[in-house]
């Protein structure tokens, strides 16, 4: 089909609020769209209660006559869950292998992310430099937008689905800005030294990863931390985000004496330079430490310790059940539902105690656990799951990442854009707003009719075999969602593909998927 000229060339270009009034046939439509969402269920299965026709989750008013998508965990939702959207050679795998195997096969430590990442990450230079070199350059940003872009070629184009959704949990736990002084330069190394070797490990190898990484410590002033004057900030965070959480029974004495447990814990810099390490890279520096007796978390520790005392304090706050229940309840959160029912977090955290935090472990328990196969449908994507998802589902053809993180940066979640140590938020409340909805509808919108620069969807290769109108909404809803579309919600499709020629209306039916609930829910 020829989609050079289309219906939504001739729509207004955003979708603002005086957009509104110029394009009230589109918000209608959505709006409609909106009104036989799917029904998202709670863990347990309970649907959930209507929402206002504005929100892009509304289910059917009680009682209406419907047949949503199955609320029950099959393979599309796996998929809709467990990547960052299924392309269908993902699918076509997970088919062939079964839903168990493709997911051992996708937390295979040895499994490659495929050549298109490895051929469009050659020309990242800052990836293989050292952060001295990094710190050289001119312009100073550049190591940070390679690495965003490096972030969004792993997402768009790796094999290796599963394990980068768990490079974004891990790198959203122990978030790092990349927006401040040296974090611009020392952040790549985090992502590839610090994160990625260890999100297939256990969690005392993340946090052990993490307490060394001279940009986590940078970004939370430890590197500034002497006997003389102790920083907190670092303690803090590792107490009340990193490990135990707020509610994990610390108090400010615990945070007192593991602040004063971590001091010479530090970074060799222009200013402070090592004969033997070179710039950038983690120091113990033992004149700078208060190497007295401490007691954290009732664990004690004697003097003389020197980097030991750290280690171990790390170590031991790894192991304590409060931290277990801290992580499985994000565990929970961010892969079945908002507010995660006790049974799931209980049954996650005895795996934790049991393995050590064996984060393959902690994913088998959870995919493989009845609140998951229950939770079809809870989860509003966030902006980067969203994009990235139209994206991959689309086989959208990028020229280069930098204009995705335009978008992303308009949508409120950059990666490594949260200024905050407590990482982007995971729950729908937070995105689901007015100018949130709008951007993603504009989105939508603008990708279907190759209005994004740099970017090209080929609608007509993705509805070669389809001949009617009918045919064209079966099969983009297959493409994007994963599984038929509700008969209400088809029927407005295919009359919006009969209100004109059929190449023409193309672009705005597979726009108004992408901005529906059906795909906008995961």
């Amino acid at each position: 089909m020829n989609t050079a000229t289309t219906e939504t060339d001739r729509l207004p270009r955003a979708l603002d609020r005086r957009g509104f009034l110029r394009a009230g046939g589109v918000l209608s439509l959505l709006t409609a769209l909106a009104a036989c969402g799917p029904r998202p269920t709670t863990p347990a299965g309970t649907p959930t209660a209507a929402r206002d026709p504005g929100e892009i989750d509304r289910p059917p008013a009680p009682g209406r006559a419907t047949d949503p998508p199955e609320a029950a965990a099959g393979l599309p939702h796996i998929l809709r869950r467990l990547t960052f959207g299924p392309t269908p050679a993902l699918t076509a795998e997970a088919q062939s292998l079964g839903a168990s195997a493709w997911l051992e096969a996708q937390l295979a430590p040895d499994r490659a992310p495929g050549p298109e990442v490895e051929t469009r990450l050659a020309g990242l230079t800052t990836l293989t430099m050292s952060p001295a070199e990094r710190a050289q350059l001119e312009p100073k940003g550049q190591a940070a937008q390679e690495l965003v872009a490096a972030t969004l070629v792993h997402l768009r184009y790796s094999d290796r689905q599963v394990y980068e959704l768990l490079v974004d949990f891990w790198s959203n736990h122990f978030n790092i800005y990349l927006g401040g002084q040296p974090e611009i330069f020392l952040k790549t190394d985090d992502d590839l030294a610090a994160i990625r070797p260890h999100v297939l490990a256990t969690f005392a190898d993340l946090l052990s990863a993490s307490a060394h990484s001279p940009a986590m410590l940078a970004y939370l002033n430890q590197a500034e931390s002497t006997r003389v004057a102790p920083n907190e900030n670092y303690a803090r965070e590792l107490l009340e985000l990193h490990t135990v959480g707020v509610d994990g029974g610390y108090t400010q004495d615990d945070v007192e004496a593991l602040a004063r447990v971590l001091t010479g814990w530090s970074i060799v810099g222009p200013r402070r330079r090592s004969p033997t390490i070179e710039s950038g890279r983690f120091i113990f520096r033992p004149d700078d430490h208060d190497d007295a007796p401490a007691q954290v978390l009732g664990l004690s520790l004697a003097a003389g310790a020197g980097q030991q005392a750290g280690e171990d304090v790390l170590a031991y706050l790894a192991a304590q059940p409060a931290t277990a229940r801290f992580i499985a309840t994000k565990l929970a959160r961010r892969f079945v539902a908002d507010d995660p029912p006790g049974t799931l977090i209980d049954a996650l955290t005895t795996v934790f105690a049991a393995t050590g935090g064996d984060v393959p472990a902690l994913m088998r328990a959870l995919v493989t656990a009845p609140e998951f196969t229950a939770s079809a449908w809870s989860k509003l994507k966030r902006p980067l799951e969203f994009v990235i998802s139209a994206l991959r589902v689309t086989d959208a053809a990028t020229e280069q990442p930098r204009p995705i993180a335009v978008v992303l940066r308009a949508l409120g979640q950059v990666p490594f854009g949260w200024e905050a140590p407590n990482g982007y938020p995971d729950v729908a409340p937070y995105w689901q707003t007015t100018s949130g909805l709008l951007g993603r509808w504009n989105f939508a919108l603008d990708l279907t009719a190759n209005r994004v620069r740099g970017t090209r969807v080929d609608l007509a290769a993705l509805t070669r075999e389809a001949d009617t109108p009918e045919d064209v909404v079966d099969v983009l809803a297959l493409r994007f969602v994963g599984e038929p579309l509700p008969s209400e919600a088809r029927a407005i499709l295919v009359d919006v593909a009969r209100t004109g020629a059929l190449e023409q209306q193309l672009p705005l039916v597979a726009g108004l998927i992408l901005a529906s609930p059906f795909f906008q829910r995961r």
